[in-house]
């Protein structure tokens, strides 16, 4: 009938401009993805560069852990092996914890992608804090090696963060990972979530499953036992890739 044929024209016309928002939809992700591909990024949901101490990037060449005593290594060594194989495997950035001996001190650059780690007591003067002076290629931004300082308190005192003793150990495997963060170009990403005007301790966001960056000041609160001593695939790993990304998208 030919009251029918308006109808279709509508529907045809629908159609045509619904099919239009779509292609215009993807045009503009397509511009987006494109611009995220040729851009560096220095911050993201629950990680950020550590831009303020000249780091940028990641470089794709490979990285060692060297220790500055055979106390360092003696105690320090097995904590360093997780997270340098997650770094390994699921950034692309080689990471070697060795048995060498470096005794360039601290206040100056180790070689190249060199980590010097040391067992010391209250290294930033303050009870139970650890400390990191990472170094950056002054050529281009990238993260070049430094030194990790961790406060022998955590393991001089058995029940340091925990009178369970699994828990206890998750934490320190935690500050160690923390700290190789910190060294590798990741800062803390706390932010003020509540709008109250102060950044607090352990402000960060928090993932479905209740985790919190690795890399959260000062600490990201209790880990679980089975989470100690990781990056997490949420924030600190994605972070982690982008500073790798960064590396080349920095020199194009």
């Amino acid at each position: 009938m030919p009251t029918h044929k308006p109808a279709r024209i509508r529907r045809t016309l629908l159609a045509v401009a619904a099919a239009l928002i779509t292609v215009i939809a993807l045009l503009m992700a397509g511009a987006t993805d494109a611009h995220a591909a040729t851009a560096p990024v220095y911050k993201g949901t629950g990680w950020k560069a550590e831009t303020s101490l000249g780091i940028y990037s990641l470089s794709p060449d490979p990285y060692t852990i060297v220790f500055a005593d055979t106390t360092a290594r003696s105690k320090l060594a097995k904590y360093f092996t997780g997270p340098t194989a997650q770094v390994t495997t699921a950034v692309g950035v080689p990471i070697t914890v060795t048995t060498l001996i470096d005794t360039t001190p601290v206040g100056t650059c180790p070689a190249r992608h060199r980590i010097v780690v040391h067992y010391t007591y209250r290294p930033n003067t303050t009870k139970g804090m650890s400390r990191t002076d990472p170094c950056h290629a002054s050529s281009n931004g990238s993260a070049w090696g430094g030194h990790i300082r961790m406060d022998s308190e955590y393991w001089t005192s058995s029940t340091w963060f925990s009178k369970t003793a699994s828990l206890n150990e998750a934490w320190r495997k935690d500050a160690v990972t923390h700290e190789l963060g910190h060294v590798l170009g990741l800062d803390h990403p706390n932010l003020d979530l509540n709008k109250d005007g102060v950044v607090a301790s352990q402000e960060c966001v928090k993932s479905a499953a209740g985790r919190k960056p690795v890399m959260c000041s000062k600490s990201r609160g209790q880990p679980t036992v089975a989470d100690g001593g990781k990056f997490t695939t949420e924030y600190d790993l994605p972070g982690l890739k982008q500073l790798l990304a960064n590396y080349t998208l920095r020199q194009t």
